[in-house]
């Protein structure tokens, strides 16, 4: 087994397991939000009396005020203020509430093979394919952009296999996919790519690591 991916299986081994785009950022769980209504601190957070932010729950939602519990996952701040502005106008005349990300959530990815620091990153506001090779200081000399691939736990599907050329080359930005937590991009070498040899252990370590965790339970 190759060193690297060795220590990739460590790295697994030890990460806490986690059940599993425009330019506007959309609220996900475990974003970290202050909340201000202008003129109303009791409904402001954080605010004298409210210390804490708001941090959205692993289902989406958190509790506010009067208006009970609010789906916060896939808005933008903009679109939860406007919500909240909408539910406060209930009790209060034209109330005026700002929503802004105090702290983004992130999403632990694995890089590895050709790429200048392997290793496991935390992507926050930006996730995708790009952001994850940059984060590993970009492909080496010896990287074949266009047998990119990523590994993903969460659909246990054959990995994709990216061309990067497309995106460098015509823009194709569907060649930069937003990545999820726990997957591993691999950039392979220049050279043909044996199925079984290269890109297979990858996807049986997710595989085990799974096995292990449902024989836990």
């Amino acid at each position: 087994m190759k060193r690297w991916m060795l220590a990739l299986v460590v790295m697994l081994l030890l990460m806490p397991r986690v059940n599993a785009s425009s330019g506007e950022y959309l609220i996900r769980p475990s974003d970290v939000l202050s909340v201000s209504v202008f003129g109303y601190p009791e409904l402001s957070f954080p605010a004298p009396g409210n210390p804490d932010s708001i941090t959205i729950r692993s289902d989406g939602k958190f509790a506010f005020p009067l208006v009970g519990e609010i789906e916060a996952e896939g808005l933008t701040p903009q679109n939860l203020a406007e919500l909240l502005h909408e539910l406060l106008g209930k009790y209060y005349v034209n109330p005026r509430v700002t929503v802004n990300v105090q702290r983004f959530s992130t999403e632990r990815v694995y890089v590895v093979g050709e790429v200048n620091v392997p290793g496991l990153y935390e992507l926050d506001k930006s996730r995708n394919l790009m952001d994850a090779i940059g984060a590993a200081k970009g492909w080496t000399k010896d990287a074949a952009k266009t047998k990119v691939f990523i590994i993903r736990k969460a659909q246990k599907a054959e990995p994709i296999r990216v061309n990067l050329l497309d995106l460098l080359k015509k823009g194709d930005v569907s060649k930069n996919p937003r990545l999820q937590e726990g997957d591993i991009v691999y950039l392979t070498e220049n050279h043909r790519i044996d199925f079984a040899r290269d890109i297979l252990p990858l996807t049986q370590i997710f595989y085990n690591l799974d096995n292990t965790g449902n024989n836990d339970s």
